[in-house]
């Protein structure tokens, strides 16, 4: 369990256990090796990170610091309170304009821009409109984290409008369609929303608690699954929806009594349901061993993604490049795609 563990947990420890299995495997990590920075970041000093929670203002410096000082007046992408936004300006004493959807974030971020005094404004937009499209021109245009449609309506937005664009994509599974469609036609590999997952199921970030949440979770719906394929004779069909967090906090027998109830069954409360709770961790980790090799594509088809965002950007007239902007430790969504007219 603890090499299991180990794997799933470490994509470098991941790709090894790969290669002496399948050589051939060289060939596919040569092609995703995009290289980390070789310096380190020094954290912004003052009162400017106290909004910020300690994780997320890391990955800022690291990300400004990545992309240098702007070319031109700031666009920020998809904006929140604008902490990135309000980096950038306190920074190198550029104009912001941080484009958001929610008018309630606006507002905070106006006032933390107000308490830093720096030239911050807050428009209230809807990226995936077409109209939000005007606010990228002339502008060098910055997205932290800018997850799935909302990336992508950027990229598609850009050419011809932005005179710079620095994005870090996350979530690419995140889309009101149900497969990918690529940015460049040769780009023919068939993916899933389920498949545009993969890449975001990175766990070098989170901690014991966290792993072991998912895995209990896991292992109580596998139980679950079990049950229900002795008590109805046959497999519970596809679909299962999520879970309540508090009913994996119950006892498992009151677990299997709360998804029974919401299946239209009923679980007998004086049977001993001890051997489905056993049954769902030894299937727990068969399905993870099952998924060492899933998972150890992980990276090279996030590159591939990044890749293909990039050289679109090329394609539409722009200078592109691919890197990263820190260590996965820091975050695992740390590829970098830049462009320059």
């Amino acid at each position: 369990d603890t090499v299991l563990s180990n794997l799933l947990g470490d994509n470098a420890a991941l790709h090894a256990w790969m290669l002496m299995r399948m050589p051939a495997w060289r060939e596919c990590l040569d092609l995703a090796h995009v290289p980390l920075p070789s310096t380190s970041v020094a954290p912004e000093t003052g009162s400017a990170g106290w909004h910020i929670p300690g994780g997320k203002r890391a990955q800022i410096d690291a990300f400004a610091a990545a992309t240098g000082a702007p070319r031109a007046p700031v666009l920020e992408w998809c904006a929140g309170k604008g902490h990135l936004g309000r980096h950038y300006a306190r920074r190198w004493g550029v104009r912001v304009t941080s484009l958001e959807w929610d008018s309630t974030l606006c507002a905070e971020g106006r006032a933390l821009a107000k308490t830093a005094g720096v030239e911050q404004d807050f428009v209230v937009g809807d990226v995936l409109a077409s109209v939000s499209a005007c606010h990228l021109d002339g502008r060098h245009v910055v997205a932290l984290h800018a997850c799935g449609d909302l990336h992508r309506s950027l990229l598609r937005a850009a050419p011809g409008r932005a005179v710079a664009l620095d994005l870090a994509p996350c979530c690419y599974y995140r889309s009101r369609e149900a497969r990918y469609t690529p940015f460049n036609p040769e780009a023919d590999l068939p993916l899933s929303r389920d498949e545009l997952h993969l890449p975001v199921t990175d766990t070098a970030t989170a901690g014991a608690r966290d792993r072991r949440l998912r895995d209990e979770s896991m292992a109580r719906k596998l139980g679950y699954l079990a049950w229900f394929a002795d008590h109805t004779g046959k497999p519970r069909p596809p679909g299962l929806k999520p879970v309540p967090s508090a009913w994996n906090r119950l006892p498992f027998a009151d677990y299997i009594q709360c998804m029974a109830g919401r299946d239209g069954l009923a679980a007998d409360t004086g049977a001993s349901l001890a051997s489905y709770s056993d049954e769902g961790w030894r299937r727990q980790r068969e399905v993870m061993r099952l998924n060492l090799a899933r998972l150890a594509f992980r990276r090279p088809l996030e590159v591939w993604l990044a890749l293909d965002q990039a050289l679109h950007l090329e394609r539409a007239g722009y200078r592109a490049t691919l890197t990263t902007f820190c260590p996965p430790t820091l975050t695992p969504r740390n590829l970098l795609v830049s462009a320059r007219a």
